[in-house]
Order: structure tokens, then sequence, then C-alpha cells
């Protein structure tokens, strides 16, 4: 019996299976560079391992560019399916915070008190400043003392003052007002605009929910109708600086990096595990194949 008939491709597909073998261990291994005296052996670390920053890099911007995209985000969020599941936990979550505890009470079921008092005080001098400062560029010094000066001449209208010249004295005393109110502003303004602010804040806090709810009802406001117009005009119009904001791919490209060259291993075989065994055992049978052909000539 001619035994070469049956030798020469099972030689071919056992070569092919083996090359094909070490290339997918190739991809991995080794994880780091081998080195005889100063000489590094070609092929080390493995193709993975040696170009680990550009593969994440391309697989990041391949995820932002191509699969996360605006325009795919948009169509997902903004989907009928997507609005009625975020609809009904709006609705449900509503009807959750309608209780007889107070607004501060439900927020400090979310959130730290230190948080949360961080967050008022913030609130509470952004808003002072502001208010100060619109009061300042609006001149309210001078407003005020302008309405003062208008009285006052009305007033005077038909007196005998008016022989004394006392219109030009109320237009120098108005002057004065507007400067001394100006000071003052400058000086405790947003003392003073703090402190109302903070006194409403308090009113709100003990405000209970279900008061607010009933007003709401009461109005016939639709509240969720609100919020989800809210919720589609930041998709349609401010989703762009959120993405950029979150920078998908920085995020994608940032995790591959900071993971284990065997734990990026092991999630690429995970995924691939059955495709790369395919490739493997397609060697043994192009090698298998070419044995035969090989008797043939």
């Amino acid at each position: 019996m001619n035994y070469t008939i049956i030798i020469r491709p099972i030689i071919g597909a056992v070569i092919g299976y083996v090359t094909n073998w070490i290339a997918v261990k190739m991809l991995f291994r080794p994880l780091n560079p081998i080195k005889i005296g100063k000489i590094k052996l070609p092929f080390t670390p493995g193709i993975i391992p040696k170009n680990k920053e550009r593969i994440a890099k391309a697989i990041g911007d391949t995820i932002s560019n191509n699969l996360l995209t605006e325009d795919a985000i948009v169509n997902s969020l903004l989907s009928e399916e997507k609005e009625k599941i975020i609809k009904e936990k709006i609705e449900k979550q509503l009807t959750k915070c309608s209780n007889e505890n107070s607004i501060k009470e439900n927020i400090l079921k979310i959130v730290e008190e230190d948080t949360y008092s961080n967050a008022v005080n913030v609130i509470n001098d952004s808003l002072a400043d502001n208010i100060v400062k619109t009061l300042k560029e609006e001149n309210i010094g001078n407003m005020i003392a302008s309405q003062i000066e208008i009285a006052a001449k009305e007033k005077m209208q038909g007196s005998m003052l008016r022989i004394f010249g006392i219109n030009s004295i109320i237009s120098n005393i108005s002057s004065e007002v507007s400067i001394k109110i100006n000071e003052y502003i400058d000086a405790n303004g947003k003392e003073i605009v703090s402190n109302i602010i903070n006194k409403k804040i308090d009113e709100l806090e003990e405000t209970k929910v279900s008061a607010i709810t009933r007003k709401i009802n009461d109005s016939e406001i639709d509240v969720v109708s609100i919020i989800m117009n809210i919720y589609n005009k930041i998709m349609k119009e401010k989703l762009t600086e959120i993405l950029k904001a979150i920078n998908i791919s920085n995020i994608v490209t940032d995790k591959i990096n900071s993971m284990d060259m065997l734990e990026l291993e092991k999630l690429i075989l995970t995924i691939m595990k059955k495709e790369l065994n395919s490739l493997v055992n397609l060697g043994a049978l192009i090698g298998f194949v070419l044995g035969l052909l090989n008797l043939m000539f």
C-alpha cells in the first residue's frame, strides 16, 4: 500500500493547523519583548501587546465615529419605544414623590446632606451675585433717585417754594441719593439679597410635595409633557455638546489601555473564540487540500 497518498495530505493538514495555531497565539504572546543579550527577538512581544495603544485608539475612534454616532444615539433616545419607557418612569417617579414629606426630605433620600447643603450654597451665591450685578448694571440708585425727584417736584407744583429754586435743590439731593444708594448696594447688596434668597429656600424646603402636586393638578399643567419636551429639546439641540464633553472615543481608548494584557486577551478570546478556532481548523483544511494537490504534480 502506498502510504504517501495518505501521509502527504495529513502532514499538510498538521502543518496548516500548527501554523495557524501559532499565528493566533502570536496575536497575544509573548506579552513582553524577549531579548538574547542586547538583541530583541523579532515578533516579540505579540502583535496586540506591541500595538496596544494604536489598537485602543482605532477601536475608540471606530466606536465613536461609526457605531455610537450622534445620529445613532439621537435616533435611539428619541425612538417611540424609548420615549414611552422614559415617560412611564417619569410618571412613576412623580407618583412616588407625591407624598407628605417636604421637598428637602425627598431630596435627602437621593443625595447626602453635605452635598445638598453645598448645592444650596452655590445656588444662593450665584443668584445673589447675578442679582446684585444686574442692580449695578441698571444703576438702580439712579432709578430710585429719579423717581424721588419726580415725586418731589410734582408735590411742589404751584408751591411758593418754587420761587426759591427748590427744584434745583431737589435735583442736587437726588444726585447725592443716587450715589449713596449705589454705594450701599455695593457694600451690602449681596448680603441682603442672599438673606432673602435663603428665606425663600427655607420656605420652599418645608413645602410638602403633595401640596405642589395638588397645585399642579388644579392648574391642569401637564408636567410629564413639559419634562418630555425639555428632554427632546436637550437631545436635539445639546447632544453634540454632551458627546463632546463625554468623548466616547477617549473613554474606550483609556479603558482598553488600562486593561491588563491577560484581561484583554481573555476578553478578545471570549468574543472571538469560535472564529479563531475556525481559522486554525481552516489552516488544517487548506494544508490537507494542498497535500492532495501535491500528489497530482
